[in-house]
């Protein structure tokens, strides 16, 4: 009886839920390999502590990534580059299973499972001495990613409070070559532990979710980047029925250096810093199905590229 009265509670909230994984898209030669991440700092910032209800769940994410700066170690536009641009066009899809009837621990299960399509694009010119001109290093790629699956998830419900923890791997199943500016995989696995956690105190909505990723090696170029940590988190207002509004931000942090061939990179390990906000509205016209559409404007980048992300993100139960 008490686990059916919370979940009519928790129906309302449930609604508006959008997360998701999907592969990083700011292909920059610098702050771990090629500069982005097997991760997609920003997707997990609002109802990250919140799992959803038993059944079967599809999820379809969108992601649009622009950015025309890269910033150096100290923050400054990357002299290196003579020019640079990238955007970034993801599609994503994400199967979502929670066990009906399964508690460990007095939590319920989750099985995820998500496969990005992207389509990315670069424009990167390379400086070099005076009389040598620019070595122009610009591609494109699109078709499969690498894949996402986190065989379990914990997920505790409390009247206000809800709780989510697990593990997740993202394996290398994206096209690599080495001689590519390019890549739509990045050739080598990580390993990451998450907490999430989700206040519901009325109208109000707030959440947060801290994410520890391990870097394996990639084989073919025997460079290794630096673990990573992003800590994401949402805040707003359910101002009607079925609306809710609010910001939404992130701030990653590189905290090893990169490595290749067992040496420090660049002298200072590359570490990348970036942080974003920016704002969010959330629709759910029905219990079966909602969307979420988020602004996040990137700031105070160090070795990575700096620019604005846009997420529409849409979930349906069967």
């Amino acid at each position: 009886m008490e686990h059916q009265v919370e979940k009519q509670w928790l129906r309302p909230w449930l609604r508006a839920l959008g997360l998701g994984l999907l592969c990083a898209a700011a292909p920059v030669a610098q702050a771990t390999e090629g500069g982005g991440s097997s991760y997609a700092v920003g997707v997990e910032t609002n109802f990250t502590g919140l799992m959803l209800p038993e059944g079967t769940h599809f999820l379809l994410y969108y992601q649009h990534y622009a950015a025309d700066q890269a910033k150096d170690d100290a923050g400054d536009d990357n002299a290196r580059f003579a020019y640079f641009r990238t955007r970034a066009d993801v599609v994503a899809l994400r199967l979502s299973h929670v066990w009906p009837g399964v508690r460990v621990a007095g939590a319920n299960l989750e099985t995820r499972l998500a496969l990005p399509l992207p389509q990315l694009d670069l424009d990167l010119g390379i400086a070099r001495p005076a009389g040598l001109g620019t070595l122009d290093r610009s591609g494109s790629a699109s078709g499969v990613g690498d894949l996402t699956l986190a065989p379990v998830l914990l997920g505790w419900h409390g009247l206000r409070l809800h709780q989510m923890a697990g593990l997740e791997v993202i394996l290398p199943t994206g096209d690599y070559d080495r001689q590519k500016p390019v890549n739509l995989g990045r050739n080598t696995r990580q390993l990451a532990a998450l907490y999430g956690l989700t206040w519901l105190p009325g109208k109000w909505e707030s959440s947060a979710r801290l994410r520890y990723g391990i870097n394996a090696r990639n084989a073919a170029t025997d460079y290794r980047s630096g673990d990573e940590l992003s800590l994401e988190f949402s805040a707003g207002y359910k101002f009607v029925p079925g609306w809710s509004a609010g910001l939404n931000a992130y701030a990653y942090r590189q905290l090893s250096d990169d490595r290749q061939s067992g040496k420090r990179v660049n002298g200072d390990g590359n570490r990348a810093v970036v942080n974003a906000i920016g704002p969010y509205v959330a629709w759910t016209p029905a219990p079966r199905y909602g969307l979420v559409a988020k602004l996040q404007i990137e700031s105070g980048a160090h070795n990575r590229a700096e620019g604005q992300r846009f997420w529409l993100q849409g979930r349906y139960a069967f």
